[in-house]
């Protein structure tokens, strides 16, 4: 049933205003992209479509169950009444307002929490463990979810969007894998089924690499795909594995930052083994599909019966999909599908392929980058140099399809060391790279700098103007001999300098704070607005020491700027130096207070252990 809410009618766990017969009704969702609904309604008797109007509510059958969709837009013709719709939890983007939220090394769901806090209308839920830290300053909260800003919740923690309602679920990966499998590969592009196979990036054998050259010996120094014969040729690629070294090239944090160490060549030969198996497990011997199945087209030809399973996925759930002809299955995920609300049914069906491609996963590039750095934040040397070289081993591939095939890429040379234009540059869909001079032996582009989607590469950088979310790892040189003396600023929001390190030494308008490392010793002080804070790291029982007019304070309780509650210790002047407190002696011994008199009746006088005055046959003092 497909009923219809007035706009200010929110009872939605009760029947609607009007039940609606529209001629269609489809909910489209893409994966963690738009959500279009649309409905078209004639103009019956009854007047049913009158309640069709802006801002109303839907509530209609969709492949999550029943679900609330707000009216956008609609249109009125001779022919009927057609309606734009979008799911109610878009609704926050006008009524859930983050002022200042700030989820700080939050998982995904502690952040979510915090982000739909404002109001309470929404929920959210999501399985995402990893922690991380986002500032939301006069966001909506769909803003806060999947803007285009870095801070956005995609952005910063990942996962897969699927609406429910007022509730939205952010997973690391939405659906499921329920078994579902299907048949393909009979190369028909008709009768409701289109399909899309890339074979080229297919790899059945791997002679791998390790670091520095290392690899299997023997004549047979590869490892062969399970499913090698299942294509007409061999298709094999060569591989390094950077993060796998014998134990002469390993330094010191190797093992920690998960390099795998080897001491003999037997041991070499099986993680290199163990690497490629990997590759196998990825996908890297499957072919890439796309298939799209017009459900209702196929329903009533042999075909349907290939496919008819797909009536029970949802939206990110697995797929098997068996290719007929080579007998080999490749996992491929619901990326898109259409639902029809009046039959309350699959309408169509578009499945993506985890796309392996050998040049981009050879490694991960962004997980080596964050295995080169120290927890200290220094870099580990040879692992930069171990990431640079599997950039340039991506680049060298991208290069050989260049010269094949130049609508994917192309390289630009000039080999006239005399020319003004000398060097090289290739650019392709993976991204590009620059060389301005020959490798020692000539054979080749010394190549210095590479950019690809994932980030950018390069030796030497000159920037005017660099904008940064953050920069990790390595040793900031600021100033040299060439370069004059380095100057580090930071400014606050209205471009105001709170921080300056130059020459001259460290300038900071704010707090310094300085922790002892561990618990052990349970120090902290801090430098705030001319005080200086010793305490443990709770803070708890400070001492500060102080200016104070024209002495020198040290006190004791009360905080940085409030001397409210404190007891002052000791005053140093210029000329003088006060003790406050009430005990001070030796040894910690508290000095006494009175009088000394001797026999000739002279005097002296103390306070606290201290000589303050007396009577002496000199007089008085």
């Amino acid at each position: 049933m497909i009923q219809i809410y007035n706009p200010d009618n929110t009872d939605y766990e009760k029947n609607g205003d009007m039940t609606l017969f529209p001629s269609s009704a489809i909910v489209h969702p893409i994966l963690n992209g738009t959500w279009e609904v649309t409905m078209e309604h004639p103009l019956d008797e009854e007047g049913r479509w009158k309640y069709i109007v802006d801002n109303a509510v839907v509530k209609m059958p969709s492949f999550n169950g029943e679900q609330l969709f707000r009216i956008t837009h609609k249109e009125k013709s001779d022919s009927g009444i057609s309606a734009d719709l979008q799911p109610i939890f878009l609704d926050a983007a006008d009524d859930c307002f983050l002022l200042d939220i700030r989820p700080t090394d939050k998982t995904g769901q502690q952040a979510l929490n915090l982000m739909t806090a404002p109001n309470s209308k929404y929920t959210a839920t999501s399985n995402i463990a990893k922690a991380s830290t986002a500032y939301y300053q006069n966001k909506n909260l769909i803003e806060a979810i999947c803007g285009d800003d870095n801070n956005a919740f995609l952005n910063r923690w990942g996962g897969e969007v699927v609406y429910d309602n007022y509730k939205v679920i952010i997973d690391q990966e939405a659906g499921s894998d329920k078994g579902v499998e299907i048949l393909y590969g009979k190369n028909i592009a008709k009768n409701g089924i289109s399909e899309e196979v890339e074979m080229r990036f297919v790899v059945t054998r791997i002679v791998p690499k390790a670091y520095n050259g290392y690899q299997m010996e023997g004549d047979t120094p590869w490892v062969d795909s399970p499913l090698l014969d299942k294509y007409p040729t061999i298709k094999f690629r060569v591989m390094t594995f950077e993060d796998v070294k014998m134990k002469a090239d390993a330094s010191e944090d190797d093992e920690e930052n998960g390099v795998i160490i080897c001491e003999t060549q037997a041991q070499l030969e099986g993680a290199l083994r163990n690497k490629c198996q990997e590759q196998w497990k990825n996908g890297i011997d499957k072919p890439a599909v796309s298939i799209k199945v017009d459900m209702v087209a196929v329903e009533n030809t042999e075909l349907y019966a290939d496919v008819k399973d797909l009536v029970s996925v949802s939206l990110g759930d697995t797929v098997h999909c068996r290719n007929s002809k080579l007998d080999i299955v490749t996992d491929a995920r619901v990326i898109e599908l259409e639902w029809d609300a009046v039959k309350n049914e699959i309408y169509s069906v578009t499945l993506g392929d985890y796309q392996f491609d050998y040049i981009s996963n050879q490694m991960s590039l962004n997980n080596r980058i964050q295995s080169a750095i120290r927890s200290d934040g220094s870099v580990i040397g040879s692992q930069v140099q171990g990431i640079l070289n599997a950039a340039k081993a991506q680049f060298h591939a991208m290069r050989e399809v260049a010269q094949k095939q130049d609508i994917r890429a192309m390289l630009f040379e000039d080999l006239d060391p005399k020319s003004p234009t000398f060097g090289a540059m290739c650019l392709g869909t993976m991204g590009f790279e620059i060389a301005s001079k020959r490798t020692a032996n000539g054979t080749d582009w010394d190549w210095k700098t590479f950019g690809t989607g994932a980030g950018f590469l390069a030796d030497f950088i000159v920037a005017g103007t660099m904008l940064a979310d953050r920069i990790k790892g390595g040793t900031l040189v600021l100033g040299g001999v060439n370069n004059g003396n380095g100057i580090a600023r930071v400014l606050n929001e209205n471009g105001k300098e709170v921080v300056r390190l130059d020459k001259d030494g460290v300038y900071a308008i704010g707090r310094y704070a300085c922790e002892s490392p561990g618990d052990g010793w349970n120090r902290r002080t801090q430098i705030e607005a001319g005080t200086i804070m010793f305490s443990p790291k709770d803070q708890s029982n400070p001492m500060f020491i102080e200016r104070s007019g024209d002495a020198l304070a040290i006190r004791s309780g009360g905080t940085v700027n409030d001397a409210n509650g404190s007891h002052t210790l000791m005053r140093i002047f210029n000329n003088a130096i006060y003790f406050d407190t009430d005990l001070v002696g030796p040894d910690g011994i508290a000095g006494s207070s009175g009088k000394a008199v001797f026999s000739d009746g002279t005097y002296l006088e103390f306070k606290n252990g201290f000589l303050i005055g007396g009577n002496t046959s000199e007089g008085s003092f």
